[in-house]
């Protein structure tokens, strides 16, 4: 059994993540936080009550995240998920309530509690997984792994050229993640973009099994309108459930270790930049060292997934 922190910014693929881990009987969600990214992190944190109520998650801790980033200004997508974060379908009003602590807390409270068991999913911007390493670094070593939807190592990015958007909402969190030591799986838009879901995939986990059903039928059709503007007519990427997937069957994907720094500033801030040598001058024998080279962070990026099989789960958990 796995024990999952989620943390998220839901969001229309966010939702789908979230429904194929409470599929898998082997997946025990321990709690969820929201941050800002799609939309602001009071709306997050709104759509993760409407999405827990709904999968009968309400008994768990939510704790609400951070309101901004460590350093950039704040932007968030509405263009991409619609002003309320879940296409602008009609949502429902909610009960529950929310941690007494916030996410960061929370989530070191989640690991200290059960030290070498949590998975942490951050599908979001990394702010909040980042302050907690930063108020308590002994996390690094309680935790089992960290598996992030993020980045975009070897392809340009889906926000700027460079930079996939979980990145570029948050760059200087994301550098921190990367280089505090943990175990760090990245599924990032190398792997996202090849597992495009079929038109007709869609409409069956609309009307499928799945508690969240609803919720992914209401909210596609604005994302599927974003999607046209790249061509993208009869399929959609949902990248964040290329995370999940990992959870669920890491056989599934091929993956590649490489030390990693993510850029903070400038025109390709955001962007997640492999240094195969661990060094930043490729000359061997130079002595050249440059700031970046103490902030590396070795990372199991995911480079490729067996599509076909990657379908047929989504088709099994969510069907």
């Amino acid at each position: 059994m796995k024990k999952v922190w989620i943390d998220t910014d839901p969001g229309i693929d966010d939702t789908y993540a979230i429904a194929m881990l409470l599929a898998d009987a082997d997946i025990e969600i321990v709690g969820i936080s929201s941050v800002f990214g799609n939309v602001t992190v009071e709306k997050t944190t709104y759509n993760a009550k409407v999405l827990m109520e709904a999968a009968g998650l309400d008994k768990l801790p939510l704790a609400r995240g951070t309101n901004l980033p460590l350093h950039v200004a704040l932007d968030t997508s509405p263009f991409v998920h619609g002003a309320n974060g879940l296409g602008d379908m009609p949502l429902p009003e909610v009960h529950m309530s929310e941690c007494a602590v916030r996410a960061p807390q929370a989530i070191i409270d989640v690991i200290q509690k059960f030290p070498h068991e949590i998975t942490l999913l951050p599908i979001g911007p990394l702010t909040n997984i980042a302050m907690a390493y930063l108020i308590e670094p002994s996390i690094v070593d309680l935790v089992k792994e960290v598996v992030i939807m993020g980045g975009a190592v070897h392809c340009p990015g889906n926000i700027t050229p460079a930079a996939e958007a979980n990145f570029f909402h948050d760059p200087h969190a994301a550098q921190l993640v990367m280089s505090a030591g943990w175990n760090v799986v990245l599924a990032g838009l190398d792997v996202c973009d090849k597992g495009r879901i079929p038109q007709a995939l869609l409409e069956q986990i609309g009307n499928g099994k799945s508690l969240l059903a609803p919720y992914m039928k209401g909210a596609l059709p604005f994302f599927r309108h974003f999607l046209e503007l790249f061509a993208m007519k009869d399929e959609a990427s949902l990248p964040d459930t290329m995370a999940a997937a990992y959870l669920l069957k890491p056989e599934l994907f091929t993956v590649e270790s490489t030390p990693l720094y993510v850029e903070t500033e400038g025109a390709c801030m955001g962007q997640s930049l492999a240094v195969p040598r661990g060094k930043w001058y490729e000359d061997p024998g130079s002595q050249a060292r440059y700031s970046a080279d103490a902030h590396l962070g070795m990372v199991d990026v995911l480079v490729d997934v067996d599509v076909a099989k990657f379908l047929n789960l989504m088709e099994d958990v969510l069907v």
